[in-house]
């Protein structure tokens, strides 16, 4: 039995030392490889430290000496992210106890320097004879840049996901047609459904938009189309009706942007189409009192593209259902807050609530409203008061707000749009 026990930890040595042999590697590939190389000791302890006996000298590619760990200065576990640390802690406990020979993590460390950088961990699990482990043999890879831009890119889908769910909410439809006759439409969003179809309805062309359009517009709005594209303009906007699939006739508004390729033809036109229904019948009834008058009032709308070029500026407000004095921090708030003088920092970074750009004489009113609303259990908040630019004009709005709950109710953001309201307001005939 003795013999066969000192032959087993013959065979142990003989592995570990194939592991600290210099030979097996040529130091020169070690020392300038992104790669850098680690033998840790294993602890039998809920926390284990992983003290160093071999690291590739790279390591330095960190700010450290091979020295700086193999002499106990540092143990592995010092330079691991202390928000990380208990993570790779118990990852790699639950490898060990499962009997896994492979462990791969990604975590942060921090450098000598005190710049934090994301590593991606890949360590195989070295057991004795009777199955304990001794020590972990691994490598770290620097992956700052890949885990950067993976940050970024799903901070760009929230973003797009919580713009489509504010436009699809708001009275804003949006569509991009192919340069083509009729119309198909390479995407449209969801709120399209208030015509009675779908957005794969017209992506899948079961439908083009120009049947959509009223049968007295229709040579009205591809004449103008046509126009357009001829003259080399880059957008216009046009009033026209639609016909839903119950042939409910719909007003609508048209901001229409074209985009052309480098030789100046149209490729593709993005439509903006905002349902005016109930303005355009209050306005012909205003036109038929009003016999003498030659023309309707004209009302000038903002062109941009989708949210930031639509004539509402779209808003995520914090609330704080508790009080009835809510000044409505902001979470996000679309590009073209900057035609009110603002910046979308000015909110973000809490240097302006929303409620502090409600005009004084307006404020109260708002938050007993929305106050009330909230507390009956409303949904949706629908009102019209005034606001200061920064450059300290009054303009009136009309918001409309969907009440966010949690699934306990408890109201817990606001979501909606704001529109200038003024020119209306200014010059409405009692």
């Amino acid at each position: 039995m003795d013999s066969n026990l000192s032959e087993n930890e013959n065979d142990y040595e003989n592995r570990l030392s194939e592991i600290f042999d210099i030979r097996a590697l040529p130091e020169k590939i070690r020392e300038n490889s992104p790669v850098i190389s680690f033998l840790w000791k294993a602890e039998d302890i809920p926390d284990e430290k992983w003290p160093v006996e071999y690291v590739s000298g790279n390591v330095s590619l960190l700010g450290y000496t091979a020295e700086d760990f193999t002499s106990g200065h540092f143990d592995y576990a010092d330079i691991v992210h202390p928000d990380d640390l208990r993570k790779v802690q118990d990852a790699l406990t639950q490898c060990c106890k499962k009997g896994i020979d492979f462990f791969d993590h990604e975590y942060r460390i921090i450098l000598r320097s005190g710049d934090v950088r994301w590593v991606d961990e890949r360590t195989y699990i070295l057991r004795d004879k009777a199955g304990n482990v001794t020590h972990y043999q691994g490598t770290i890879f620097d992956i700052t840049e890949q885990k950067k831009h993976i940050i970024s890119l799903e901070e760009s889908l929230m973003k797009k996901k919580l713009l489509e769910e504010i436009i699809n909410r708001s009275p804003v439809m949006a569509f991009l047609w192919r340069a083509e006759e009729f119309w198909p439409a390479e995407y449209a969003t969801e709120n399209v459904a208030k015509l009675g179809y779908s957005a794969e309805d017209f992506m899948h062309g079961r439908i083009v938009y120009s049947d959509l359009i009223y049968p007295d517009d229709y040579s009205m709005v591809k004449e103008t189309l046509a126009k357009k594209c001829e003259e080399g303009s880059d957008y216009y906007t046009q009033d026209y009706r639609l016909l839903t699939t119950d042939k409910e006739i719909l007003w609508v508004r048209e901001n229409t942007f074209i985009y052309r390729d480098k030789h100046g033809n149209a490729t593709y036109f993005q439509g903006i189409i905002q349902d005016i229904t109930e303005q355009k019948e209050n306005e012909i009834a205003l036109k038929r009192s009003l016999e003498k008058q030659a023309e309707l009032l004209e009302r000038k709308q903002a062109l941009e593209t989708i949210i930031n070029n639509s004539p509402v500026i779209a808003f995520l407000w914090k609330a704080d259902p508790e009080s009835e004095e809510e000044l409505w921090p902001v979470e996000f708030v679309s590009d073209n807050i900057s035609k009110f003088g603002y910046s979308v920092d000015d909110f973000l970074s809490g240097a302006i609530l929303y409620g502090e750009i409600i005009h004084p004489d307006d404020l109260r009113y708002v938050q007993i409203e929305l106050s009330e609303v909230t507390q009956e259990g409303g949904k949706d908040f629908v009102t019209e008061y005034r606001i200061r630019t920064k450059s300290a004009e009054e303009r009136w709005v009309k918001e409309q707000t969907f009440i966010k709950r949690n699934e306990e109710m408890v109201v817990t953001h606001y979501m909606g749009v704001i529109e200038d309201i003024t020119d209306q307001k200014e010059n409405k005939i009692p």
